[in-house]
């Protein structure tokens, strides 16, 4: 095991909660970030109480003196990176062979680690919107109907990645994408059925990671991000539905459907 370093309590508080941050602004559950947090301080001998929510992190530690630390992490945004807590996992599971400051570089090379980019994305949405149509027994007219709203609305997400807007809104006019495409494909003659490619399309904005995150959450007894959680996929299933519902309205309504 490599020897560890001299280095403050308030610098493991630190590393700590740096290793906890990218797990929850990963995707990752609340009782996996305060079981991080916890098991850092305890390699560095630091008695960690932790708290955590899906916008905040409150740590303290406790020291051999009984001299208290404490920090706050306010977390502004979430994403879904399951390669980053995967990443994380793996080197605390090696913690013994880490000193303090090589856990530090690999953490922080962890959360600086970029995702897929545009092209990769671009393709991957556009694919796997059209996939789904398999899944729902469609022909090759859905599939190239969902093929093009899941490469729309991954050219919008990264056309709007630098406004910062509310998911809500993000989520509603992304369903208004999927609709709008699939109508405008009925409209033409090109399919028979738009539900088949709507629905198929819709699969890229579910939030399924989560909505199982959240029941995780609430069984490992962590109610308050369990149902904060999801009352965040009850509003982004809303925004999906009224995006979506308002063209397909808006079709009825001028007799396109």
């Amino acid at each position: 095991m490599i020897k560890k370093h001299l280095f403050s309590e308030h610098h493991v508080l630190q590393l700590a909660t740096s290793a906890g941050k990218i797990i929850l602004t990963s995707g990752g559950e609340v009782y996996r970030v305060e079981d991080t947090i916890n098991k850092v301080g305890e390699y560095f001998n630091l008695k960690i109480d932790c708290f955590a929510t899906l916008t905040c992190i409150i740590v303290s530690g406790k020291n051999s003196n009984g001299e208290v630390f404490s920090l706050v992490e306010r977390i502004n945004s979430r994403s879904t990176n399951l390669d980053k807590i995967h990443q994380v996992h793996g080197v605390l599971n090696d913690i013994d062979s880490y000193s303090f400051q090589t856990l530090k570089e690999k953490l922080e090379a962890i959360d600086r680690s970029q995702p897929y980019g545009f092209g990769m994305n671009f393709l991957a949405s556009a694919l796997g919107g059209a996939c789904f149509v398999l899944s729902f027994k469609g022909n090759s007219h859905d599939f190239a109907a969902a093929f093009i709203s899941g490469a729309l609305v991954s050219l919008f997400s990264y056309i709007i990645s630098g406004l910062k807007l509310n998911s809500f809104f993000i989520n509603l006019i992304s369903g208004a994408i999927c609709a709008l495409v699939s109508n405008l494909f009925y409209v033409a003659g090109i399919i028979t059925n738009p539900s088949i490619s709507i629905i198929s399309a819709l699969m890229l904005l579910v939030p399924g990671v989560s909505f199982i995150n959240s029941i995780r959450d609430i069984i490992a007894g962590d109610l308050v991000s369990g149902t904060s959680r999801a009352m965040e996929v009850l509003m982004i299933g809303g925004s999906i539905a009224i995006g979506a519902g308002l063209i397909i309205k808006l079709f009825f309504n001028f007799g396109g459907l």
